[in-house]
């Protein structure tokens, strides 16, 4: 229920041939509907079923002629016929009980009713995706009889109470009735509405898995219930939890601890008992109601019967049954002997085909016994349920029952496919499995809906468990659940070729939507009966999938597991290297940076130096290197890059190759060799561009041209370019912006955007970046980044004049360096030293530079030693010291110079030609700024820059000395 749009190039315009009715217009030359303007998304062979019935709108199309269009020269069971025009109705919004568009004649076929206009139209080459037809109240799959009244009164109580449970039987209808009442409450939910359906898993402990992964929420969140509640917190949404029962202990945790937060957003739960918190509304959902035995009714009497209303409808969609008077009581019994259970009555409907309605009753009263009472004279709703069910499949052929159950190895929605390949190791030919298909649906059996541009089957949560026990006592179903493992298997080994080329949003929906089957086919392959090596394989495939989504916790357990084994079996090294690499990255993201990492990417480069495979020996290295920069160890990461870019193979373009470039280029920056970092890292800033294509190869340009400017930016703003390197930090931050590429602009962000800002003295920028890597740990929870945006949140508070934000800097410092965040940590701890000193905490800013300088030297980050080195010095005329800080700022002075750090030289001569001037020594403190002023060429609105001028021009505008002593304030804009 969550949508995503996204922005589409409008393309040239065509002459086409065009059928036009209502707001729609049909290209048959394209096989294209618009609505208007933008397409519509048709399922299955509802195209061609649509293209005929448009072209003899008016007429009488059979049921054959229509097959033959649509299935050419394939002999099928009718009922896919009618599965393909029920999805067609339902993409033309043709779901109320007088169509508007396609009405069904009795037994022998369709017609399309509405005015057709056959013309010469334009057309776009490339038009915007459109969703399906907007209705005042959109349809659900089906139709909904006798709830209008539960429906308004759950929205009601929405309004007025944060938790409300819809309590009821199986089958009785509690998620068609949700989902309407959620439709009906929408509109007071500004973020919209999140549906979680709880049946795909049965495992407790993938509950924190399932919310985050329907919430949307990446990264690494190391508690699934906090990360939902921190989501949900600033937020007015609707969550629906469906289908509780199957993890209730779960789900009552997670409803305890929203109805404690102060979120606005609201939780509907479906279960069929309550789940116990201290304030949630209960709403127990009855049986639809259904006449007496006995009463002599007329159809239009019998019609106001909510129960008898369902039955006929069914009836009439799969057998064209037409209800007549003297059916009125037959039916009126089916229902009352089904407890008004729709989905027990559209199993019984379904048969009308086959049986009339007097011969149910009898089959009813013989095969199931609902007319012998209970104790209470009542049947259990769930037994009657269950009979229904088990009924209808005891009507099944052999072949349709052994389909039946195969399909409950699947947790989630299936192609025909999937279920052709399940049931091969049955017996079952692709021609069984879908003409079972379409006999399945039209049982109410199986529901099938449309996905992209064809079907897709699901089995209610109550047939899938009966269909499942039933699996269980078929020796030939034996294999089934390997099968589904394999069939997972193929579908993520394909998606790891496909997302080489399949546009990133359509590879991201298509497999995220099949990740409920993957967590089943995990589970089996890594349990008691079933497989590890194929478990293995599995692991590896999903790699691509947990990293493009970023669902880092998850993918972190299943690497872990994954690799435990693959230590017990026959594995081949290269797999192992795969794992390990991409368990490293997990673990990169996580909020500690713990040995484990270490660990885990040593493995992946002794993995793959025994595999002998180049690219994942790069691969390997980059990642351990990254880590080794995080924590601090910067020339072992130069010497891991540095064996990294000699394996390079410059013929090929390896990603791995082009981040082994930028990953050295970074490194030597951070270790002050600026002259040959910076030539890297421009030609890596030319090679690549903001594609404007959607395909894979433009999303790897985008994604580099954004990664090289994560560090290219405070290169040049430490070499003298702060525009340039604030233009870098945004186009960066703009380019994952509109990409959607959360993660890099996280980035981005904390590497470049935010640090620019600060040090630039950009204020207002300062603002906007902080507040974007706040709702982007919102999206995608990478805790790394966590105090990274409290410390520069703390320090535009100290700015803003703020005294208390001097403590929180300290904080989140110390934060950082718990969890071993330890990048930079030097120049945060000089920031942390201005603002003590601005505070007059003099032997605090001592302390704090003290402890700054130790780290720079024992991590080898020579690239703030020059800065670090001028706020010492800082602190030292603060305490009285001249001679020291004077000694000190020449020697920051030589350093600064001889890595090539303009700014900081520009920084350290303000300060110390301040300091001569101070001290009457107005000459020699114009000849040591002056040049290095001149050298500029840009960012003369920033504060150094300022700070610069506006002293030069003091010591030029004043004749002779300063007189004597005086202990200067501090002359750098953004103090000391």
């Amino acid at each position: 229920m969550r949508a995503a749009t996204e922005t589409r190039q409008r393309g040239t315009r065509r002459q086409e041939l065009t059928y036009c009715f209502g707001p729609f217009r049909l290209v048959p030359s394209r096989q294209l509907l618009l609505l208007d303007g933008r397409p519509v998304k048709l399922g299955g062979r509802a195209f061609e079923l649509l293209q005929l019935l448009v072209q003899r709108c008016g007429e009488l199309v059979s049921k054959n002629e229509l097959m033959a269009a649509a299935w050419p020269g394939t002999f099928l069971h009718d009922s896919n016929l009618k599965v393909n025009m029920w999805s067609l109705r339902r993409s033309l919004g043709d779901t109320q009980i007088e169509p508007a568009y396609i009405a069904t004649v009795a037994r022998r076929g369709y017609k399309f009713i509405a005015d057709v206009q056959a013309s010469i139209g334009e057309i776009e080459d490339d038009p915007a995706l459109a969703d399906p037809l907007p209705l005042p109240n959109p349809p659900l799959l089906r139709d909904i009889v006798g709830r209008e009244t539960e429906i308004v009164e759950i929205a009601d109580l929405l309004a007025d109470n944060r938790h409300v449970t819809l309590a009821g039987a199986g089958g009785i209808g509690k998620t068609t009735v949700a989902v309407a009442a959620a439709r009906t409450y929408a509109p007071r939910c500004r973020d919209g509405i999140c549906f979680v359906d709880l049946a795909t898993i049965s495992d407790p402990t993938l509950f924190g898995a399932a919310l985050v992964t329907a919430l949307g929420i990446r990264g690494n969140t190391d508690n699934g219930l906090a990360a939902a509640l921190d989501y949900l917190r600033p937020r007015q949404m609707l969550l629906i939890l469906d289908n509780c029962e199957h993890v209730l202990p779960a789900a009552t945790i997670f409803a305890g601890k929203f109805l404690t937060d102060t979120s606005p957003s609201r939780l509907l739960a479906t279960s069929r008992e309550p789940l116990g918190t201290a304030t949630e509304h209960v709403v127990r959902l009855g049986s639809l109601a259904s006449p007496k035995s006995g009463l002599a009714l007329t159809v239009d009497e019998a019609l106001r019967f909510p129960a008898v209303q369902l039955f006929v409808r069914r009836a009439a969609e799969w057998s064209d049954y037409q209800f007549a008077d003297d059916d009125c009581e037959d039916v009126a019994s089916i229902c009352q002997s089904l407890d008004g259970l729709p989905l027990a009555i559209e199993l019984a409907a379904a048969q009308i085909g086959r049986f009339n309605p007097r011969e149910l009753v009898a089959l009813l009263d013989q095969k199931l016994g609902f007319r012998a009472p209970s104790a209470d004279g009542t049947p259990p709703r769930h037994e009657t349920l269950m009979a229904t069910i088990d009924w209808s499949f005891r009507l099944l052929s052999q072949k349709e029952a052994r389909l039946f159950c195969l399909l409950s190895v699947f947790s989630d929605a299936f192609d025909a496919e999937d279920a052709v390949f399940v049931a091969e190791a049955a017996g079952l030919i692709p021609i069984d499995v879908v003409t079972g298909l379409g006999s399945l649906v039209a049982k109410s059996l199986l529901s099938a809906q449309t996905w992209g541009a064809s079907l897709r089957y699901r089995l209610l949560d109550s047939t899938r468990r009966y269909a499942a026990e039933r699996r269980k006592g078929d020796p030939a179903c034996d294999q089934a659940l390997r099968r589904h493992a394999q069939c997972v298997l193929a579908l993520f080994e394909r998606s790891e070729e496909e997302w080489n080329w399949r546009e990133p949003a359509d590879w991201t929906q298509r497999y995220l939507g099949r990740i409920a089957d993957l967590r089943t086919a995990l589970s089996w392959a890594f349990g008691e009966a079933g497989d590890p090596a194929l478990g293995i394989r599995l692991t590896v495939a999903a790699i691509t999938l947990w990293s493009e989504t970023s669902i880092l916790s998850e993918a972190q357990a299943r690497l872990e597991d994954a690799l435990a084994l693959a230590k017990t079996v026959a594995c081949d090294d290269l797999p192992k290297a795969k794992l390990a690499c991409a368990l490293g990255w997990s673990l990169f993201y996580a909020r500690k940076m713990s040995n484990e990492n270490e660990v885990a990417w040593l493995a992946a480069i002794a993995f793959a130096r025994r595999a002998g495979n180049i690219e994942y020996q790069q691969r390997a290295l980059v990642g351990f290197s990254f880590y080794l920069l995080q924590i601090g160890q910067i020339p072992r990461a130069i010497t891991h890059l540095e064996e990294a870019t000699a394996l390079a193979d410059r013929a090929r373009d390896l990603t791995a190759t082009s981040e082994a470039d930028r990953a050295l280029a970074w490194a030597r920056a951070f270790a002050g060799e600026l002259s040959k970092s910076r030539p890297v890292l421009d030609r890596l800033a030319a090679t690549y561009s903001l594609a404007e294509g959607r395909s894979r190869k433009d999303a790897n340009e985008v994604y580099r041209f954004i990664t090289v400017r994560f560090n290219l930016p405070f290169v040049a703003w430490m070499q003298g370019q702060p525009d340039y390197a604030a233009r870098l930090a945004r186009d960066a931050v703009d380019a994952a912006d509109r990409g959607g590429h959360w993660v890099s602009q996280s980035n981005a962000l904390g590497l470049a955007a935010l640090p620019v800002a600060l040090e630039t003295g950009n204020l207002d920028a300062l603002e906007g970046f902080t507040m974007r890597l706040r709702r982007n740990l919102e999206r995608e929870r990478i805790s790394r980044w966590v105090p990274v945006e409290r410390y520069f949140s703390a320090c535009l508070r100290d700015l803003r004049g703020d005294p208390r934000a001097v403590d929180d800097i300290r904080a989140a410092i110390d934060e950082l360096i718990e969890s071993r965040f330890l990048m930079r940590i030097g120049s945060y701890l000089a920031v942390l030293a201005r603002a003590y000193l601005r505070q007059g905490r003099i032997a605090e800013a001592r302390e704090v530079i003290t402890r700054a300088i130790a780290h720079q030297e024992r991590q080898g980050e020579r690239w703030c030693r020059s800065e670090l080195q001028r706020v010492e010095a800082a602190v030292l005329l603060h305490a009285g010291e001249p001679l020291r800080a004077e000694q000190r700022l020449q020697q920051a002075l030589a350093e600064a110079r001889a890595i090539g750090a303009m700014t900081f030289a520009l920084r350290i001569s303000t300060d110390l030609a301040a300091h001569w001037i101070a001290t009457g020594r107005r000459p020699k403190a114009v000849r040591l700024l002056a040049p290095i002023y001149d050298e500029f060429t840009e960012g003369f609105e920033t504060p150094d820059l300022v700070a610069a001028s506006r002293l030069l021009q003091r010591m030029r505008s004043t004749p002779g000395g300063c007189g004597h002593y005086r202990q200067p304030g501090p002359m750098h804009a953004r103090g000391a």
